[in-house]
Order: structure tokens, then sequence, then C-alpha cells
């Protein structure tokens, strides 16, 4: 098993080298190219950009909080009031500005992230009352969700960067899966008329039988010969991409019922 100093010492470098690859692509890009669509729909690359660097500027401020025992939200004023605004330039900067202080934001958090050691990896974050948002998890798995942010996030930039890294799919596929059953808290719609069960199987990787009544979720691992209504199976990074509303690389291998097998991400539509 691997402990928690290891598995955060390990994703907070991913995330810096993910991230430096990000920054490098962005300025070679000029105000032009960083307006230009995303591939992901709706978002341009300085939509991305401006993201990042606020995720970057959240992440360090609750790794703070967290360490000095205080309640931190990634929204401190809640997500439906402030996340627009994290989605644009500030007043008066550049897009050039923006990708500048997407670079020092990130290497400040990258820099505390390089300070903790063992134990401190598995403090937990503590919300707000007030304001739930990520749920009960420990300092690693912040730096987890950002190595997913940077990793699917460089992909949409459009700019080469390269697929996934082994260490963001091996981390992130488990905590995806087990994630699930408290995936109908967060704000993305659902269809809650499904009922019936996935077995989802990764090749030289973990299977999980995820079952779904309603608006209830069990997911927990399988049998890769477990008995459910349909079969998804298919490569650790595609059924990571998959849970992430993603392309996959490849086409999954699906089984069983396929109308209710294609229906998953009706049930599980992204991050």
């Amino acid at each position: 098993m691997v402990s928690s100093d290891h598995r955060g010492s390990t994703v907070a470098r991913a995330v810096a080298a993910r991230t430096n690859r990000i920054v490098e692509g962005l300025r070679n890009l000029d105000a032009g190219g960083l307006a230009q669509p995303s591939l992901l729909p709706g978002w341009s690359r300085l939509t991305i950009a401006c993201h990042l660097r606020y995720g970057a500027v959240a992440l360090q401020r609750m790794t703070s909080d967290t360490q000095h025992g205080r309640p931190t939200a990634y929204y401190p004023e809640g997500r439906q009031q402030q996340r627009q605004s994290t989605l644009v330039p500030r007043d008066g900067e550049s897009s050039s500005d923006v990708v500048e202080s997407l670079a020092t934001s990130s290497r400040i958090l990258h820099d505390r992230w390089a300070s903790i050691e063992g134990s401190e990896w598995e403090v937990m974050v503590t919300e707000p009352g007030d304001n739930p948002d990520l749920g009960p998890l420990p300092l690693d798995r912040l730096a987890l969700m950002r190595l997913t942010e940077v990793e699917v996030h460089g992909d949409d930039l459009g700019l080469g960067l390269g697929d996934w890294s082994e260490t963001f799919v091996e981390a992130a596929l488990p905590f995806r899966l087990d994630r699930l059953n408290t995936r109908r808290t967060n704000h993305r719609a659902f269809d809650d008329r499904l009922e019936g069960s996935w077995l989802v199987v990764a090749d030289h990787g973990p299977a999980y039988l995820v079952t779904v009544d309603g608006a209830d979720v069990r997911s927990e691992p399988a049998d890769p010969n477990a008995s459910a209504s349909a079969l998804i199976r298919g490569s650790r990074r595609d059924i990571l991409a998959l849970l992430l509303g993603r392309p996959t690389t490849g086409p999954l291998t699906m089984a069983g019922d396929l109308t209710f097998a294609a229906s998953f991400q009706r049930a599980f539509p992204g991050p």
C-alpha cells in the first residue's frame, strides 16, 4: 500500500511538471492564440488559464488554512456566487498577465507542497459548515484534485502537451471510482431515472461494481467476473476518461444491456 507521504509528494511533483508544460505552451501564444477556443466547449484557452490560476491560489490558501487548523473553502463566497468571476481576467489584466500570474501562483503552491512531509499529507481539510463543496478529504487529495485539473485541462488547451501521466492515471482511477459514492452531492445534473448496475473493469487495473437506483449510488471493488446489468471494459486511462467525461483514446468494450451500458455518462456526467 502506498503511504500518504509518498503518494502526496509524488502527485505534487507531477502537478509541478504538468503545470510547467502548460505555462510554457501558453507563453508561446500571442493574445489571439490565447483567445482561441479550447477543446472544452464554451471555454477559450484564456478561460482555462484563468481557471487554473484561480485553482493555484485557492489550493495554496486551503493548504495553509488546513496546516493552521482553520476551516477553508475552495470558493469562500460560494461556488454559485464566485466561480464565474474566476474564469475571466481581473480588471486591467492582459492575457499575458494571466499566464504570468498562473506561473507565479503555481510556483508558490508547488513550493508549499514541496515542504509537506510524512503524516502532514493525511491532515483533513475541514470546510465551513455553511459552505460545503468538496467534502471531507485529506491534503494529499487536494494535490490529486489539482493534478486532475492540470492533466485534463492541459489536454483541453489543444497544444500537444502529451497524454496523461502514469502517476495521474494510477492515483486518480481508484479515487474517482470510490468518489462515485458521493458524486450525487456535486453540482452537475444527472439522470435520476436509471436503475441497474455496471461492472467497470480496467485492464491491468481495478474492477468496480457501480449500482444506481434513482439518486442512490453504490460503487465498490468487485470481482472482474461479477454479475451486472452491463459491462464496461477498457484501459485504465480510458476508464478514467469515462469517469471524467473526456474522450477515450480507444473504444470501450460494452456487453450485457448495451442501452444501459451507454447510459453511464448520463448517470455520472463528468468530474
